[in-house]
């Protein structure tokens, strides 16, 4: 019985963790006063990580949140020459790619920094049920035979929050037209970080109006 009291446990603290990833995102136009703010119906998505395993699950995520929405977007990963960040043609192999997209914008992805700290995680105790008692003993054993305490002592837990710049270009005039600077706090892996800022990002750009919808 104690063994499943653990597992039950072990099962609350990882859900617990898999929900704590949060994003938030701020974001600003940078189009000049009066000029008409453009929308996008394909875009190329360049993450600019070092790791490309980091990069592709960027940019998968964001292709997914945007296809949501029936917007296309091209991925650098699966469109550029391998190992082309480490070459010294790297701006121009981006620019053909980006011309044989046909893509219409552009939204390169960065990170800015890592904040590590520790955090702690004060006690807490669940209740967890239990075989049922006779109900002819009386309330006060039936409710104490149901429900079998575990305590969860106190830990400190290592937690890192990851700032992200996102970059929206025009091709048609080369020049950034839309920013948003996002906080990844805590991701339990990178597929769960990528997917909370891609799905944020995207809310973020058609709240905006830089996606230009199907109707």
């Amino acid at each position: 019985m104690r063994r499943v009291q653990g597992f039950l446990a072990l099962g609350a603290m990882l859900l617990l963790a898999a929900c704590a990833a949060t994003t938030e995102v701020n974001s600003t136009w940078q189009v000049k006063t009066g000029e008409d703010k453009p929308a996008f119906n394909h875009i190329y998505v360049l993450s600019l990580a070092n790791n490309p395993v980091n990069a592709a699950a960027v940019e998968n995520a964001v292709k997914e949140s945007l296809g949501k929405r029936a917007v296309m977007a091209t991925l650098g990963h699966e469109t550029l020459p391998a190992d082309v960040d480490k070459a010294k043609n790297f701006r121009a192999e981006v620019e053909k790619s980006v011309r044989a997209s046909g893509a219409d914008g552009v939204l390169v992805v960065s990170l800015l920094k890592i904040d590590e700290r520790d955090e702690y995680v004060p006690p807490q105790v669940d209740y967890v049920p239990m075989t049922a008692a006779p109900m002819y003993l009386g309330y006060g054993p039936y409710v104490g035979y149901n429900y079998n305490a575990i305590y969860q002592p106190g830990y400190y837990q290592n937690t890192r929050d990851y700032y992200l710049q996102s970059q929206l270009y025009s091709v048609q005039t080369g020049k950034p037209v839309w920013m948003a600077q996002s906080k990844v706090m805590n991701p339990v892996n990178v597929e769960k970080g990528a997917k909370g800022y891609a799905s944020t990002l995207v809310r973020q750009l058609d709240k905006d109006g830089a996606l230009k919808l199907k109707r």
